[in-house]
């Protein structure tokens, strides 16, 4: 269904935001620069966000809608918790490669209390809970394993835009993130090497973003 008016402005603050939040770091984001971004006026910003944590907020969710969307596309017929992360942890690094201002943007976004982090978290509690229930992983508390996939994960994408990525780097990442949480070595590597169902990609969030500012990355 095509998107009305106001739906479109909402969706085009959201992605210019992205962008600019990727250059500068939602620390250092004026709302005019993110309203000359998505080519409208000041004045429509506060038509759709009443501040700018709002926004943060709303590209938050934004970010992490995004992301679920393109990890439950790769699950296929699955039944293995272990894989279930694996493959999210595959498509969330992967998304640096195609975008690299998604990723800056989530980086940044991810030292903010609540936001995006609180949302990853969330995404990844089912398939944690169902690998402990299941004995697949072994971990002191959901709040370690939580930490381990995020951390991991996180480093694994600031690889990619640090160009030091290897072109299996996703699946290495992958790995280690099921070795810390218990699985064995030799069982994480078969695990990651298993094709997606079908590779997530994220929406492009518009034009190519410059990169980061120095000292800017909070």
């Amino acid at each position: 269904m095509a998107l009305g008016k106001r739906e479109r402005t909402r969706r085009d603050l959201l992605d210019a935001a992205v962008r600019v939040f990727a250059a500068r770091g939602p620390g250092a984001a004026p709302i005019h620069a993110i309203a000359a971004e998505a080519g409208v006026a000041n004045g429509t910003f506060y038509n759709h966000f009443r501040s700018r944590d709002e926004l943060l907020e709303a590209v938050a969710s934004h970010l992490a809608d995004r992301l679920s969307s393109a990890v439950v596309a790769s699950f296929g017929q699955r039944e293995d918790p272990a894989e279930f992360v694996a493959i999210g942890i595959r498509v969330f690094v992967g998304w640096a490669r195609v975008d690299p201002s998604w990723a800056w943007a989530l980086l940044r976004l991810l030292g903010r209390e609540g936001g995006v982090g609180s949302r990853l978290r969330e995404n990844v509690t089912a398939d944690l809970q169902a690998g402990i229930d299941a004995g697949r992983f072994q971990v002191e508390s959901m709040a370690v394993a939580q930490d381990a996939v995020i951390g991991i994960a996180a480093m694994g994408i600031q690889a990619i835009l640090d160009g030091r990525a290897a072109p299996d780097h996703e699946s290495g990442v992958a790995a280690a993130a099921l070795r810390a949480l218990g699985v064995p070595p030799a069982d994480a590597g078969a695990i990651v090497c298993r094709p997606l169902a079908e590779p997530g990609s994220p929406a492009p969030s518009g034009s190519t973003v410059t990169q980061p500012e120095p000292g800017s990355y909070r």
